[in-house]
């Protein structure tokens, strides 16, 4: 079963694929994310208890969201690297790694900026942040490590084994709101409903949309990146940039 899907996942055909859908998914994130910027911005209005700063929320919540899906992804990718030794499995952790950097980076600001006027400090070492920090210092580390050897194989094994322990992390991030006294909010949205009006909650699920698609683009490119890399033919280079 393994090996059938595998097929599918040639790197001259992700290429091809990343090629041909990169475009697509940065013009759709990018109007996307111009649109439901608007709407968050001048359309949503005023809350009723934290006035205009609630507005950090819609950046900050799909930020959140995808600085963890990214490093699951990671880990996931790492097990089938390190078990079936497929390269795109490496090539797919390494091309996300930048981008949850990214994401982590951008949870931590935008909480900072949240959390001046709310709590009246941009900084608590709490378990939340803390475990979301540690996750930030996990992608960095990640990051050096691969470019620290100079053998592509060595590097993808290392890396695979540090994305996979890292994993552990995630459900601490998850739950410690849960399991600690924390200064942290718990989360808005449950199985159970939402805290977070109506008039306003259906802008969230469209701004992780489009956050979803420009990560997309910037995955695709990364892909892309990483797969010429590590092709040693010229010709089949340009073959591949030919399409």
């Amino acid at each position: 079963m393994y090996k059938y899907i595998a097929k599918y996942f040639l790197l001259d055909r992700v290429f091809l694929f990343c090629k041909a859908t990169a475009l697509w998914s940065l013009g759709i994130g990018a109007t996307s994310f111009l649109l439901v910027a608007y709407l968050c911005l001048i359309i949503l209005p005023a809350d009723a208890t934290q006035s205009e700063v609630y507005r950090i929320l819609f950046v900050h919540v799909p930020s959140a969201i995808f600085s963890e899906l990214v490093y699951i992804f990671m880990a996931i990718n790492g097990f089938i690297y390190l078990v079936w030794r497929t390269k795109i499995s490496a090539i797919f952790l390494n091309s996300a790694i930048n981008i949850g950097l990214v994401f982590t980076a951008l949870v931590l600001v935008t909480g900072a900026l949240w959390g001046k006027p709310t709590w009246g400090t941009y900084w608590v070492w709490d378990a939340r942040i803390t475990s979301t920090f540690i996750l930030l210092i996990q992608y960095i580390g990640i990051l050096a490590l691969k470019s620290s050897f100079n053998s592509k194989e060595t590097a993808d094994q290392i890396v695979s084994i540090v994305a996979i322990i890292g994993a552990i992390n995630i459900p601490i991030i998850k739950f410690s709101v849960e399991w600690w006294n924390t200064l942290h909010q718990s989360a808005s949205i449950t199985f159970s409903g939402s805290s977070i009006d109506a008039e306003m909650l259906y802008a969230l699920p469209l701004m992780v949309l489009s956050f979803a698609f420009l990560a997309f683009f910037i995955f695709c490119r990364n892909v892309q990146i990483e797969i010429l890399s590590r092709k040693s033919s010229a010709k089949k280079v340009r073959e591949l940039l030919n399409g």
